[in-house]
């Protein structure tokens, strides 16, 4: 559509949580392939996920307060109303908080704090400091009746406090010390130093034993601390940001500045606050954990490190278990191959968004505006990966999406007309009435046209066909035929290809609908192209994909006639002229009402339908000139979309022979997707860590992409920079076309190995 730009247990088992370094991705002597280009050797890295647990809809009242993890991997949260831990969840299917039952006399105690200390949960009531660890042998009584918080020191020496007075203890229970300190929140042990922080929202203290307190920061709006072990500094975290008191210089630039709570896990920095959680990397920039994607909630109350590597972000609406997975890139594709497969194929159809309106077990598909685009996509991704790795599965998952291509032009009685779809016991309606076409034009919805189909009389297909599908079905027809080694297969997708091909050319460039009219979108006709002013895209883009389907279709059948219109539109036309035009004249227009709305804003939908496309026109090239003339042109279209860092733009540009096509930027994409394709809301505009950029044409909001883990959910028709969305994850959308063409190009195309 020309406007619309928009696991079951075996999967669980799968990304099991495992402890694990990420190797070097970076071979010792850089690789390169026949063509002379940089070759990314897939070693494992670490893929982050996320198992969200959730207070049940009856104790969502609750209020949680603190989180340990001992040396078995159990966790309990402590909530006003005891004990709680998380059961039975996984990637797809959240889990639940439960009351803990494991040790029935705790059930009745006064749990005020719990901890974890020499990797066992310890229990603070109004009476003890406790341990179910060590054969409960730790059982020292406090004193402080109103005791909320403590720590632990060295030889199972604790600190306690009531919030102002202060009790130090030995294993035996005997006051070591005791004294005063109003407010406090918060007790640290500094193992390095053999000392205490003490934290109130004033002050920073410490406390060595042996010694009287001493004042280290006093301010206002601190909430937290945190002490880096091995280099002995503390670092300060407040309402608005936090800063090393080394320096005592407050640090703004984060995601979000009013913290929680701060946690050294395995030497990286991890912040809570009250948007998400964030972790400070190596480079300086923050890895940002927000929303359901992640979290169950966003007001992060305590970080601690979990199980088997994982990350624990106790919110205030739940538990949320950042996982990470040693894995490669083949491994995540295998992944997304098995998911595609169970929610997204319909009829064979790649379903490019599935309902989950009953959870992850069940998803619902409905046929699509674009069913040709997005299965074109997964068909070719599918032949990559046949040709790379031999596999009959990927093999008959190709020649099952080709059959639905292919009964889209057989539904229609029309030789040459697809149809959009077609489904099974569906209405027959219209919606294109008069005006239809202005309304198509400013909402981008095209009209709903469902007639009975010519093969069997209880289903219908959808009419309207447009330019995105056309590119769509070319672009498979051409995988079938260029790649597959069956000849009947390449018979049939010739036949649609020529069919296709004759159909528009016999119609004079046009897509002619059932009702002997052009459709909305499928025109190339020069009268209709070249009335557009030069810095319209259509006309730039129209120019290209016509000239690259003639290409095709003469490539394949040899008939004359694609060939001959091909030149007339380059040398009577002015086709090559629009195609090479520099992608940076393209801009707003106020010519009329069409062109104002092409060129309201840049439309990545024809990204997707250039670089697909893209297949046709350079390899296709009838001389060695124009095929020099192509790739600059693709050139010049890449060079503009390189901030994008999108992996099948950049992988189409290896295609032409290109040697710095900047496959870091791909490797990064793809990693960087997240795993979970669900449509959760996702905020980043109130983010102080990204620069953002006044209102520009392009819609880029930012100098630089941040991770897609972070952003929402990216299709390559849609906007990469939108930093926020709504969503409540009961839709999927399909790896099918966002992930595993790139994936599987970049393999067949050898600069993935």
């Amino acid at each position: 559509m020309k406007r619309n730009s928009v696991l079951i247990f075996g999967l669980l088992s799968y990304f099991c949580l495992v402890g694990c370094k990420e190797k070097s991705n970076v071979a010792s002597v850089p690789i390169t392939n026949a063509k002379g280009q940089q070759v990314y050797q897939d070693m494992p890295y670490l893929q982050d996920y996320s198992v969200r647990y959730y207070l049940k809809k009856e104790r969502h009242t609750l209020k949680l307060s603190s989180i340990s993890s001992n040396r078995d991997g159990q966790i309990r949260i402590l909530s006003d109303s005891g004990l709680l831990v998380p059961d039975n969840g996984s990637l797809f299917y959240s889990g639940k908080l439960i009351p803990d039952i494991s040790y029935p006399p705790l059930i009745s105690k006064k749990i005020s704090a719990i901890g974890t200390y020499r990797n066992q949960t310890i229990y603070l009531d109004d009476q003890q400091v406790f341990s179910n660890a060590w054969a409960g042998k730790i059982q020292i009584e406090h004193g402080l009746p109103g005791a909320s918080v403590f720590a632990g020191g060295k030889d199972f020496q604790f600190l306690v406090s009531d919030g102002e007075h202060l009790v130090y203890l030995d294993q035996d229970g005997n006051k070591l010390w005791t004294g005063y300190f109003k407010g406090i929140r918060q007790i640290l042990y500094q193992e390095m130093k053999n000392s205490f922080l003490l934290i109130s929202p004033e002050l920073v203290a410490e406390f060595t034993p042996g010694q009287p307190i001493i004042e280290l920061y006093k301010g206002s709006g601190i909430t937290c601390a945190a002490s880096i072990g091995n280099k002995e500094k503390i670092i300060v975290g407040t309402t608005a940001s936090y800063f090393f008191l080394s320096d005592n210089k407050i640090i703004h630039n984060v995601p979000c500045p009013e913290i929680t709570n701060i946690k050294e896990i395995k030497g990286q920095l991890w912040f809570g606050s009250v948007l998400g959680a964030y972790r400070l990397n190596t480079d300086g920039k923050y890895s940002y954990y927000a929303g359901e994607r992640w979290l169950p909630g966003n007001r992060v109350i305590a970080i601690e490190s979990g199980p088997e590597n994982s990350i624990l972000v106790l919110t205030e609406k739940g538990l949320g278990q950042i996982c990470f997975k040693e894995m490669t890139l083949e491994d995540k594709a295998m992944f997304f191959e098995k998911q595609v497969r169970e929610k997204n194929i319909r009829y064979g159809f790649n379903c490019s968004v599935s309902r989950l309106p009953q959870g992850y077990s069940s998803a619902q598909m409905a046929s699509q505006p674009s069913d040709n685009l997005w299965t074109g996509m997964y068909l070719a991704s599918q032949l990559f990966r046949y040709k790379v790795t031999g596999s009959e599965d990927a093999k008959q998952n190709a020649y099952e999406a080709f059959e639905a291509m292919e009964r889209l032009y057989t539904v229609t009685n029309i030789p040459g007309l697809f149809a959009r779809s077609f489904e099974r016991d569906y209405k027959v309606e219209n919606t294109k009435e008069d005006g239809w076409e202005r309304k198509e034009l400013l909402s981008g919805s095209p009209a709903s046209l469902w007639l009975p189909a010519s093969d069997h009389h209880n289903w219908t297909w959808r009419s309207t066909a447009s330019s995105d599908q056309t590119v769509g079905q070319i672009f498979a027809l051409t995988m079938v035929l260029e790649l597959s080694d069956d000849e009947q297969w390449k018979a049939r997708a010739l036949k649609c290809l020529d069919d296709l091909m004759g159909y528009i050319v016999k119609n004079d460039l046009y897509i002619i609908d059932v009702d002997g009219e052009p459709t909305l979108w499928g025109k190339w006709n020069p009268d209709y192209v070249n009335k557009f002013p030069v810095n319209v895209g259509d006309r730039r883009l129209n120019s290209s994909n016509i000239i690259a389907f003639l290409q095709t279709a003469y490539r394949f059948t040899g008939k004359e006639i694609y060939k001959n219109k091909a030149n007339e539109l380059i040398e009577k036309y002015g086709y090559l002229e629009n195609l090479t035009r520099p992608i940076s004249q393209i801009g707003p227009s106020e010519a009329d009402e069409i062109s104002k709305v092409l060129s309201a804003e840049w439309n990545h939908s024809d990204d997707e339908m250039y670089f697909l496309a893209y297949w046709g026109l350079q390899p296709y090239a009838f001389t060695a000139e124009l095929k020099t003339k192509f790739q600059a042109s693709i050139k010049d279209h890449w060079e503009v979309e390189r901030p994008e860092k999108n992996a099948l733009w950049n992988f189409t540009y290896a295609m032409t022979g290109a040697k710095d096509f900047d496959l870091d930027q791909s490797i990064w994409f793809l990693k960087s997707y997240p795993l979970d394709l669900r449509n959760w809301g996702m905020q980043n505009s109130h983010r102080k860590d990204i620069e953002v950029l006044p209102a520009n044409f392009r819609g880029q909001t930012t100098r630089e992409l941040l991770p897609l883990s972070e952003i929402p959910l990216y299709r390559h028709n849609g906007q990469i920079f939108n930093l926020d969305s709504a969503g409540d994850g009961n839709s999927l959308i399909s790896a099918g076309d966002v992930w595993l063409l790139p994936y599987w190009m970049g393999r067949y195309l050898g600069v993935i190995m």
